[in-house]
């Protein structure tokens, strides 16, 4: 990945219009529709608001501690009092964030093999396509950002969860009395998922095709939970760039090496970075013009005396 490309960890959930449960999302859905993994209620979603929440994302990962200005700080602006996350990757895994139907959790991660929980060599290329692969299991994958996104955020770049994997087909669902079949997308036949594993294989026609978690978990009548997934983005987000900008109440110029914290006048010190000089008061000092006239006529009068000249 280019220096400048970062990625986000994610979980994400909405509340359901009929049962009122925080349902996990699983992916980028883009599509204007949600399933609620709970009551299995399919429903509209407004696609806008993603764009606040991948924001805030981009925000959190790029802020993010251990270091209080985040993963690449100004040279000469000093964010770290002001920055809103600094405790994300120090003493917080995520920050939160809902506007009341979208939930969102965020902080710095890296794509893992859900078989082997090893990070995954990932390559991005072009139209938003990323390929992975497992170092351990080999296992490799395709995952592909939905050209609606371009329009929600402009850094996000690339994606990798279950709802935007790309190469593989996904399974037929259908209600019948109630419960969930699945059915396979090359032969048609009931398929019986097998363990836990996303991708299950058709015993009748061999064809490999992807399993949403959501539904794993609901055929098993467990409690669904928000599944962690991965956004690749770019670039300084709009939250460090309103924090660096000038004339803000968060940005404060420091030196090159940020040793040093300027002030024009009287400031609180507190608990702020860096070793402070003290203010330097604009115009004359006539106190220490005074004192410097009174002490040199002093010297005169004793070197006079001294001398007897």
């Amino acid at each position: 990945m280019p220096e400048d490309f970062f990625w986000v960890a994610v979980r994400t959930g909405f509340t359901c219009n009929s049962c009122r449960f925080l349902a996990p999302l699983d992916g980028l859905d883009v599509d204007g529709a949600v399933e609620c993994a709970q009551c299995g209620l399919r429903q509209r979603f407004d696609v806008p608001l993603w764009s606040n929440a991948l924001k805030f994302a981009h925000g959190v990962a790029d802020l993010a501690g251990p270091h209080p200005e985040g993963r690449a700080p100004h040279p000469s602006v000093w964010v770290g009092t002001e920055n809103p996350y600094k405790a994300v990757g120090d003493t917080k895994t995520m920050e939160e964030a809902s506007d009341g139907m979208l939930q969102i959790a965020a902080g710095p991660g890296h794509p893992v093999c859900h078989k082997c929980a090893l990070p995954l060599a990932a390559a991005l290329g072009p139209q938003g396509v990323v390929t992975t692969q497992c170092s351990k299991c080999g296992e490799r994958a395709t995952w592909q950002l939905p050209p609606e996104a371009a329009n929600l955020h402009e850094a996000l770049v690339g994606v990798v969860s279950d709802e935007n994997r790309s190469d593989r087909p996904r399974v037929l669902a259908s209600m019948e009395a109630g419960a969930t079949s699945l059915k396979c997308p090359g032969c048609g036949a009931p398929l019986k998922v097998q363990g836990e594993d996303g991708v299950q294989t058709c015993p009748y026609c061999s064809v490999s095709a992807i399993v949403p978690w959501r539904r794993i978990v609901r055929m098993r009548n467990e409690v669904p939970a928000p599944e962690v997934w991965w956004l690749l983005m770019r670039g300084p987000s709009l939250k460090r760039l309103t924090l660096e900008a000038p004339g803000a109440a968060s940005a404060t110029t420091m030196s090159a090496k940020k040793l040093i914290r300027r002030t024009d006048g009287p400031s609180d010190i507190s608990n702020d970075a860096g070793v402070h000089e003290a203010p330097i008061p604009p115009g004359p000092n006539w106190p220490q013009i005074l004192f410097t006239v009174v002490a040199g006529l002093i010297a005169l009068a004793i070197g006079y005396l001294v001398t007897g000249r």
